[in-house]
């Protein structure tokens, strides 16, 4: 009797386990499609630059007064003041490939400077669609940098690392890392527009970007003021 009653509590006990273990492998299976359906949703669907016709050459003529930027690795928030960007469309690629030269400055609310010299590649010029490095380093290494949005007539560009592949607080984001990261606000004008710039966060929030990693860029208090 005792024999009997031991295997049929086995007998209970594996058919528990039977019974539960579908249901758990489809609960797990459940998490990781809404997983994969957050994930799939950054970027949005049919993200691209919305610029077409893109002159690269129109674009470089004057400098680009940064309002707003995401914080990555190379552009920490302590150098958040008089940051600017100048570029220099080449007259013939470099041994590199490289077809535009990028002269970027920032500043610490001390003053003290920070400026790099890198290069970049057009990859799709109708569409704004850069990729930059280092200009020592081969191209296969370069990150793209999208001119997502820009209206030379109203003095603005958006600019993206790339798509925004992560899901962020509010909406999408590019990484933080170096390439495949960043999110710009640019004005023509030093002296913030911030009717132009609400314009521009606008701009990016239909498009799907998380303004939440957009930091304020001081243009107030700079070693070199245009007027």
């Amino acid at each position: 009797q005792g024999a009997r009653r031991a295997n049929a509590t086995r007998w209970l006990a594996r058919s528990e386990i039977n019974l539960f273990l579908p249901c758990t492998i489809a609960a797990m299976q459940l998490q990781l499609c809404l997983v994969s359906a957050v994930s799939a949703a950054c970027p949005p669907n049919g993200f691209d630059t919305t610029v077409s016709g893109f002159d690269i050459k129109q674009y470089a003529s004057a400098r680009w007064f940064t309002q707003q930027q995401m914080e990555v690795t190379y552009l920490p928030k302590d150098q958040n003041n008089c940051v600017y960007a100048d570029y220099t469309v080449k007259d013939s690629p470099t041994a590199l490939g490289y077809d535009v030269g990028v002269h970027n400055h920032a500043e610490e609310a001390s003053g003290k400077v920070h400026e790099a010299d890198i290069c970049a590649k057009i990859v799709d010029g109708a569409a704004g669609k850069l990729e930059v490095a280092p200009c020592f380093l081969p191209t296969a290494l370069s990150g793209p940098y999208w001119i997502v949005d820009y209206s030379e007539s109203e003095g603005y560009a958006l600019v993206s690392g790339g798509p925004p592949t992560k899901e962020g607080a509010d909406g999408c984001k590019t990484g933080s890392g170096v390439n495949g990261s960043g999110l710009w606000i640019f004005t023509r004008k030093q002296e913030r527009d911030e009717a132009l710039v609400q314009k521009v966060r606008g701009i990016a929030k239909d498009l799907g970007f998380d303004l939440s990693v957009l930091n304020d860029v001081d243009q107030s208090k700079c070693s070199m003021v245009v007027v």
